[in-house]
């Protein structure tokens, strides 16, 4: 199991992006992320749309390649926002990214990202990192 953010995925979707080097290796694996993994990227799509960087054809066409990832959107196992203000306290990062490394912590598993906030963050807390 490899927990994936947003940063990871989008780095393997989008057209203008470069493929992170562990692609292959994160690819063989089975894939979790967060509730709030699906937000982001339906975020990240709608920017790229009002910035022009896609048009609303190419981002049809990266939603059917992220369907084709088989990525498992799990919950956080708590729904109190002082747990997660107290995650993003211990790790110094946004509540969204404390998100991510919290599951990979809960599941003792790596996390792909691209974020160089939160690799750093996860390599402290001894998680393993593909970047």
């Amino acid at each position: 199991m490899i927990v994936i953010d947003s940063s990871y995925t989008l780095a393997l979707v989008m057209p203008d992006e470069r493929r992170p080097a562990s692609m292959a290796q994160v690819m063989q694996d089975r894939l979790a992320t967060p509730a709030i993994w699906p937000l982001e990227i339906a975020n990240a799509m709608r920017s790229s749309m009002r910035r022009r960087r896609l048009a609303r054809s190419q981002v049809d066409g990266l939603f059917t390649q992220l369907s084709i990832l088989e990525v498992d959107v799990v919950s956080t196992g708590h729904a109190l926002p002082q747990r997660h203000f107290e995650a993003a306290q211990v790790h110094d990062l946004t509540p969204y990214d404390a998100m991510y490394l919290e599951l990979a912590l809960q599941w003792r598993c790596p996390l792909a990202t691209r974020d160089a906030e939160l690799a750093s963050a996860a390599r402290r807390a001894g998680v393993t990192v593909h970047d």
